[in-house]
């Protein structure tokens, strides 16, 4: 499997969960012509073969089961410095539910609905005491199709209203 831009951007992200990357084999994370940045708000861990380099709380940690060796022509102690990067923000997404009622405004409880999104993703139950369904959400600001009456709940097939 592939996945290939030829031109512009590629973005992934898990906006509220974590990601992970695996492989049985070699992982090769490369920038043809640029730089590659890795950084974390909590702590930062390169670990192999019990040997360790830990970034967290503004320390570094170094630390392995045998030797440090430091080969270079020179070797400056300066004082203290950091770098801050910016924080990845992550879209909190879109999200809202529904109140059904009737003409006079009245709320609608017990009543079975389904919601849609413009991904395909189906919600269905049965409004609260005040006639709402449950939130849904969705990552962009999208139509969200509304049937409700008697529709298609747990197996059992009925009329239904559809609404958007």
């Amino acid at each position: 499997m592939q996945l290939l831009a030829a031109k512009g951007r590629v973005n992934i992200q898990a906006q509220s969960d974590d990601l992970s990357m695996s492989s049985q084999q070699n992982l090769d994370i490369q920038s043809s012509e640029g730089k590659v940045t890795v950084s974390a708000n909590q702590e930062l861990i390169l670990a192999c073969g019990g040997a360790y380099i830990k970034l967290s709380g503004g320390n570094i940690e170094l630390g392995c089961p045998g030797q440090i060796l430091l080969k270079s022509t020179n070797m400056q102690k300066m004082g203290p410095t950091s770098l801050d990067i910016a924080s990845v923000e992550m879209p909190r997404g879109f999200g809202g539910g529904f109140i059904l009622t009737d003409e006079a405004g009245v709320p609608q409880p017990s009543t079975p609905y389904r919601l849609t999104t413009a991904e395909g993703d189906i919600l269905q139950g049965i409004t609260d005491e005040n006639g709402k369904t449950a939130p849904v959400n969705t990552s962009i600001p999208s139509v969200v199709k509304v049937e409700f009456g008697k529709v298609k709940i747990h197996g059992e097939q009925n009329d239904k209203i559809s609404g958007i």
